[in-house]
């Protein structure tokens, strides 16, 4: 595999760098070769900050994308709307800033949990019924994901989620491996 010099991590919390560190980890990057930009606690709005900054990340991996394997990697909860009102949500922003919005061709890839990322990892756990309306617990340690994660991981390798997967996770699966087709 050819590795890409930088993948930069755009997303909300700690939780959710942690949960995709591991995941890029696992695919074979370094920690050196991730760079996270989260958003600063206590700041308002995490959703907002993520949506208000991948224009700017946008126009960083444009400029570096020809001359190193570089990606882009935004994280951001769909919360209790629909996946695609958050992809919306980053073309308009684009949009504002005369940005392009994301390629086809680019490697960018979207990670939008319903309704967040806590959604993904009860359904990891193996909790029955995991539904994208309800507020699944916080760990106390974001690194209490990591067992999950390598599930995930495992799974993705195979290619099939195991059991009832929530929408968003299975969507998320569908655009990584396009994601994974351009970058390696």
């Amino acid at each position: 595999m050819s590795k890409p010099a930088r993948i930069t991590i755009l997303c909300e919390d700690p939780q959710q760098a942690c949960f995709v560190r591991r995941f890029l980890m696992n695919r074979g990057w370094t920690r050196h070769e991730l760079r996270e930009n989260v958003a600063p606690a206590g700041s308002g709005s995490g959703e907002q900050w993520v949506r208000e900054q991948f224009p700017q990340q946008m126009k960083a991996y444009r400029s570096q994308c020809h001359h190193l394997r570089s990606g882009l990697v935004a994280v951001i909860d769909a919360d209790l709307r629909e996946v695609q009102y958050r992809v919306r949500g980053f073309e308009t922003a684009c949009a504002k800033q005369g940005v392009t919005p994301k390629q086809p061709d680019e490697r960018v890839l979207y990670v939008i949990p319903k309704r967040n990322i806590e959604t993904w990892l009860a359904y990891l756990r193996g909790e029955p019924a995991v539904d994208e309306q309800t507020q699944y617990p916080r760990y106390e340690y974001q690194s209490r994901c990591h067992p999950e994660v390598d599930r995930l991981d495992a799974m993705c390798k195979t290619g099939q989620l195991e059991g009832e997967p929530p929408a968003s996770l299975q969507r998320c699966c569908q655009e990584f491996q396009a994601f994974w087709r351009l970058i390696r």
